[in-house]
């Protein structure tokens, strides 16, 4: 009874953790906002002084306890000046992830270093590194058991008489990334026409940190790559901008592909030297996680906030059970920007 129930428990915990998720780390289905999760090189590489972003994502709500992710992160610029000459970013990143009813999960608190070398006119490029720690732990409170059920309940003051040796599990993680930004222009006025676009490639778990959840096992968290692709077209003379991206994961055996396409309305105007701003923009659009899942997207922008609303729905043979319920995604993000060279933008 006792070995069939502890095959039970690791089955369900391996289920909560990757089933239906072709990468084994957290993730979001909102990637364009959580930018030091997908590469440390991004960090500090934006129009403003300070970045803010908490992400919030409930999962599989159908299952009866939701799986539940929640992220922040914060990032700067430092020595930037004129923006002509190297300089350097600095940021943190925190999430947290809860699965299941064993509340199994995964807490890492990371930090982010980046160098910025402006190598020609609207180009970009910069290296980031990222040290993290983290915790795997679950709780076996709320577990129930056979020998508790007495026909019409199961009686939690009854000893389930079960011993396990699931412990929380520390690890050190390292990463680091490779990021490129081109951009047309360097002002930025809501109305103007102007494209830029930014590509990076970023490695996670290099040094391959143990984790021995089970004492009396030690398994190698395998490495991720994590490549990923942002562009922002302007319709030349229109309000209507395009904005495609794409992102790939590869680790282990696993991998992710979810292309997708963002469309843009510009709102509203700005003066250049009042600092009196009355501006905006809608994104709305769809990506697809290959597999696996439609991910239909809104974000409303406005002055230095942006606010992210996005909903999975599950098509791969998990629907079955699902009934295509996947996850529900919400982001805020806050920009404190330059006041006179402020623009709507999806960076």
């Amino acid at each position: 009874m006792r070995k069939l129930n502890y095959i039970r428990i690791l089955f369900v915990l391996f289920v909560t953790t990757s089933l239906g998720v072709n990468a084994q780390d957290v993730h979001f289905s909102q990637f364009g906002q959580t930018p030091q999760l997908i590469n440390p090189g991004a960090t500090g590489v934006f129009d403003g002084s300070v970045r803010a972003i908490l992400n919030y994502r409930s999962q599989w709500s159908s299952f009866g306890d939701a799986f539940t992710t929640y992220a922040a992160s914060f990032d700067a610029p430092i020595a930037k000046g004129n923006g002509r000459h190297a300089y350097f970013g600095i940021g943190t990143n925190f999430y947290k992830d809860v699965a299941g009813k064993s509340d199994f999960g995964n807490f890492q608190a990371g930090l982010s270093f980046s160098g910025i070398l402006p190598i020609a006119d609207n180009h970009t490029i910069s290296l980031g590194i990222q040290g993290a720690y983290g915790q795997y732990s679950a709780s076996l409170a709320r577990l129930t058991w056979g020998n508790q059920f007495n026909g019409e309940e199961f009686d939690l003051e009854v000893n389930p008489n079960e011993t396990f040796s699931i412990q929380s599990s520390r690890y050190f993680d390292l990463g680091t990334g490779i990021y490129y930004e081109f951009k047309n222009t360097t002002t930025e006025f809501l109305g103007s026409d102007m494209s830029s676009f930014n590509v990076g490639v970023a490695g996670y778990h290099l040094n391959k940190p143990k984790q021995d959840f089970l004492s009396d096992t030690e398994d190698e968290i395998p490495m991720k790559i994590i490549a990923q692709f942002s562009g922002t077209f302007d319709m030349k003379s229109s309000s209507l901008s395009l904005i495609p991206s794409m992102f790939y994961a590869i680790q282990g055996p696993h991998k992710e592909i979810t292309p997708g396409l963002l469309f843009k309305i510009r709102m509203g105007n700005s003066t250049k030297y009042t600092g009196l701003f009355k501006q905006g923009a809608v994104y709305f659009g769809s990506h697809y996680r290959v597999g696996d899942a439609i991910i239909p997207q809104v974000y409303l922008e406005f002055t230095d906030y942006m606010i992210g609303v996005s909903y999975d729905y599950n098509n791969s043979a998990l629907s079955s059970v699902t009934g295509g319920n996947g996850g529900f995604e919400i982001s805020i993000r806050y920009i404190n920007r330059p006041k006179a060279i402020q623009r709507a933008s999806f960076k």
